[in-house]
């Protein structure tokens, strides 16, 4: 089956994101957990990223952090309407003309830039971002508190940005259908630490939303 992942990191009012939780704070509070995410958690985090994931084919470790990250997590209703609503907040930003320096989206057939991104950093680098693979709502409170990590990871040179991006060009290859030399993986890093530095400078909150169509 045929589908393009998409990616979108948006600065938007902080009024808006400090007001989504309690806008769907009456839905019901029952979570659920995709069935094994504890277990592909622990096996990322204790060593699983660094794992041969491309033999030079997709190696059974890359098709389950694969699923691992497109299980989506520990989710609620209020958590699926948040989403929904902060799909519509960059929306309207962009419908808005916002100053291109405050959005930033990517797109890949058959694959999940946001997924690309986290194989590329691996597991330690990745828990300095906010969020669960891609997608996050933050008050311009949190954006200024989460900045420095992001900040460590994304802004990365010499020898570990090569590393980083050599990792991201494998999955958006082997594991997505970026055509040969034409995924842009310096932009996937320095797309959503720009997003996030322009929020943190003119007090604005960033969504963050992981999408499949």
């Amino acid at each position: 089956m045929s589908y393009t992942g998409v990616w979108s990191v948006g600065a938007v009012p902080d009024a808006e994101v400090v007001a989504l939780p309690r806008r769907f704070a009456h839905l019901d509070e029952t979570w659920t957990v995709p069935d094994g995410c504890a277990e592909d958690l622990g096996w990322w985090l204790g060593g699983g990223d660094r794992e041969p994931y491309f033999t030079p084919e997709p190696t059974p470790a890359a098709h389950r952090f694969a699923a691992f990250a497109r299980g989506g997590g520990p989710s609620a209703p209020a958590v699926v309407a948040m989403k929904d609503a902060a799909t519509d907040l960059l929306r309207r930003a962009d419908a808005d003309g916002a100053d291109p320096d405050a959005l930033f989206a990517v797109a890949v057939r058959k694959g999940e830039p946001a997924t690309a991104l986290h194989h590329g950093l691996g597991a330690e680098a990745s828990s300095r971002l906010p969020g669960w693979f891609g997608d996050f709502l933050l008050t311009a409170d949190e954006v200024r508190a989460v900045l420095p990590g992001a900040e460590s990871v994304l802004a990365v040179t010499g020898p570990r940005r090569w590393e980083v991006l050599a990792r991201i060009d494998a999955w958006a290859y082997g594991m997505a259908d970026a055509p040969e030399g034409e995924f842009d993986a310096a932009g996937l890093l320095a797309g959503p630490l720009r997003v996030l530095r322009y929020a943190a400078a003119h007090g604005l909150g960033v969504v963050a939303v992981t999408e499949s169509h």
